[in-house]
């Protein structure tokens, strides 16, 4: 949820971080020496992100060890925003606006994956109610995207990780996927880690 610290847990990145800022909320970051912030443009969003990415994969393969977007679910809508504004329908986006942001943000995150960097994205966090084949219900939380693109943007992280906070007041990732929480952990055998851990190397300080 907002507030949580997702984007403070940025500066825990080891090595040089990039962070491309959607959504305005990188003020925790500007002190930081590892990290260059880049704003994405919010209102003219469509062909900026086009232009980011583009350049990102032509003039800075290998420059970073870590690229992150902050966040991809207020992308998404700014993305939607952008294309509703070029239409005829009072700035409503169309069925076809839709499409055409899910394939950019999927194909985004492809060319992304080539800069030999970490890809990082944050995301908001939606809930709905989730019911088992044996008729269990279950509150099931999960990144704020659109449905149809969830499972593929997923599918191509190694990790997807929810932000909570411990019994002991310390911020952490749970990274095993329950009934409740949308979560995985492809690169090892961890099921949680705090804020410093996510990316072995972290810095506590």
């Amino acid at each position: 949820p907002p507030g949580m610290g997702k984007t403070t847990a940025l500066k825990f990145l080891p090595g040089r971080t990039l962070v491309l800022d959607v959504d305005r909320t990188t003020r925790v970051l500007k002190d930081c020496k590892n990290i260059d912030l880049d704003k994405v443009d919010n209102i003219d969003t469509w062909k900026n992100w086009e232009k980011v990415v583009l350049d990102l994969s032509k003039n800075y393969v290998g420059k970073y060890d870590n690229v992150a977007v902050d966040n991809i679910s207020e992308l998404e809508r700014c993305l939607l925003s952008d294309l509703g504004s070029q239409g005829k329908n009072m700035g409503v986006p169309s069925i076809g606006n839709y499409q055409q942001m899910q394939f950019r943000l999927v194909n985004s995150l492809r060319y992304l994956k080539n800069l030999d960097s970490n890809i990082i994205m944050t995301a908001w966090e939606m809930t709905d109610s989730y019911t088992t084949a044996e008729g269990q219900q279950f509150n099931r939380s999960y990144p704020q995207l659109n449905l149809k693109i969830l499972n593929n943007i997923a599918g191509l992280c190694d990790v997807v990780g929810k932000l909570a906070i411990n019994k002991d007041g310390e911020r952490g990732f749970i990274l095993a996927p329950t009934n409740s929480y949308f979560a995985k952990n492809q690169l090892d055998d961890r099921k949680h880690c705090l804020q410093h851990e996510l990316i072995p190397g972290g810095d506590e300080t």
